[in-house]
């Protein structure tokens, strides 16, 4: 079982619109440069451990901009498979935190949305953070994935945009 979840809000997005279906919407040129930045992602992920960067898993929400973000992500700690999850986009909790018990790998990165990442955060800590567009939370998690069981590691706010 995975014992050190990090949880990424993607970056900013376009505004969402009639025309476009919300899953279509894409990072936009700042939020891309801001996790490209030196607040951005390598700053956030230089505080994973040798042992989490090299084995870490990536998932992330089918929509465009998490997708994005994971790239970004990617690129910070070094190429890997990302697999895109579908209720992450569907902000499915419950199965989120049932397959949870599934994963082989000592850390798993997901990117996921707000109020996602906010309720995740929450039922397993106990702890209510606010996630900007890149944040992300690191948490030892507890073997029974109870609520309020897992400890919050740390928390970086997103990079600003320009």
């Amino acid at each position: 079982m995975v014992t050190t979840l990090i949880l990424v809000r993607h970056g900013q997005a376009e505004p969402a619109s009639a025309e476009k279906p919300d899953i279509e919407r894409a990072l936009t040129p700042a939020g891309r440069a801001a996790l490209a930045g030196t607040d951005g992602f390598q700053r956030t992920f230089a505080l994973l451990t040798g042992e989490e960067r090299t084995s870490a898993q990536l998932w992330a929400s089918t929509a465009l901009r998490a997708q994005q973000t994971a790239e970004a992500v990617a690129a910070a700690i070094g190429e890997r498979p990302i697999s895109s999850v579908d209720y992450l986009f569907e902000q499915d909790e419950n199965t989120f935190i049932e397959q949870l018990h599934t994963v082989d790998a000592p850390c798993l990165i997901v990117v996921g949305h707000i109020p996602f990442v906010d309720r995740v955060t929450e039922y397993l800590t106990g702890t209510n953070i606010s996630y900007r567009p890149g944040a992300a939370a690191a948490l030892r998690l507890d073997d029974t994935l109870g609520p309020c069981r897992s400890e919050l590691l740390w928390f970086v706010q997103g990079p600003a945009t320009r």
